[in-house]
């Protein structure tokens, strides 16, 4: 992915150190006992009981080998696992699937010891559940001779009910908004399941939202033309807060629906920063992008002659002038 790769791991490494420092401090190559007993966790409050449910629980051996184990539960919340090796590396995945929703429990650096555990929910369609907690911009660099920007979103979700989110309705879905002409999407997100659906101007996901917050991370580019770029993102949920970021000396940002906030700095590059709060449900925010970088006169010239139109019009049209001048010549 070049350079937006790598900028999204410059972001990311905070996390990553942190997971792995704490799986360091524990690996202490723990025994794990022979049987294994926990339960599943109904989440939501009110529900009747859970109906037999298959856990499955993975985990690494002292020998390197990956265990994966599978057992049923008794009257649908206790679980047992016998006859398990000795556990190496300290971590393991407990995961289980209740009304077609995949739930996992991930103990990073943790030894195998009881109870196990793992949490489902009941569901609920109920848009009003999920909200959008924070929305972070970032554009990352700008190809001049494209005339494109590159940019790194990352969104926080909440759910604020003790049910799993889940639509089949088309207008219903997780929407979020893209500038006109954006391609090269590519979404991370730790949420299990579901697709991202091309819609109007953006994409929406038709992943469920369990209860708490999740962090989504997408990736794309936008044209601009001229030296100027206009933005309009659309916010369906609302969000607490709406940040932009731009490279000091790379363009420049301005927004009446938003103001300027102190500068941060991610990866040894100084960021301008808008900042805008408490956006209500379907509230839109005005950007303009200004003072983008500009191609060249000789990058102008090879655009033309690499662009699709000129390639399938202009270049067969050409061809046959030279052509047509070359048979003249010859009967001459």
């Amino acid at each position: 992915m070049g350079r937006r790769g790598l900028f999204m791991a410059l972001l990311t490494l905070g996390l990553i150190t942190t997971l792995f420092l704490d799986q360091f401090r524990h690996i202490s190559y723990a025994q794990s006992p022979a049987t294994l007993s926990g339960k599943v966790v109904n989440g939501t409050a009110g529900v009747g009981a859970i109906a037999d449910l298959q856990v499955t629980l993975r985990f690494q051996s002292n020998t390197g080998d990956v265990i994966e184990r599978v057992t049923a539960t008794l009257d649908g919340r206790v679980f047992h696992f016998s006859n398990l090796p000795p556990q190496g590396n300290p971590g393991y995945v407990l995961s289980t699937t209740y009304l077609e929703v995949e739930y996992t429990n991930r103990m990073l650096g943790e030894p195998l010891i009881e109870p196990l555990e793992v949490t489902v929910y009941d569901l609920t369609d109920d848009f009003k559940a999920l909200h959008l907690v924070d929305d972070t911009l970032v554009l990352t660099a700008a190809d001049k001779k494209k005339r494109q920007i590159e940019i790194l979103e990352a969104v926080k979700l909440r759910n604020n009910s003790d049910r799993t989110f889940r639509t089949s309705e088309p207008m219903n879905l997780i929407r979020f908004t893209l500038p006109e002409g954006a391609t090269d999407l590519d979404v991370e997100t730790s949420l299990p399941g579901g697709h991202i659906v091309q819609v109007n101007l953006g994409f929406a996901l038709t992943t469920p939202i369990p209860p708490g917050e999740h962090d989504i991370l997408y990736v794309y580019r936008a044209p601009y033309k001229g030296s100027f770029l206009n933005y309009q993102p659309h916010f369906p949920m609302g969000v607490e807060s709406y940040r932009i970021m731009l490279p000091v000396g790379l363009a420049w940002a301005d927004s009446s629906d938003m103001s300027n906030a102190p500068q941060a700095t991610v990866g040894g590059r100084t960021f301008g920063v808008l900042e805008a709060k408490n956006i209500p449900a379907d509230g839109r925010v005005n950007l303009n992008v200004t003072d983008l970088p500009q191609p060249s006169l000789m990058e102008r010239a090879q655009n033309v002659g690499e662009s699709d139109s000129f390639q399938r019009g202009m270049l067969p049209a050409f061809a046959g002038l030279v052509f047509s001048g070359l048979l003249g010549y010859t009967l001459v």
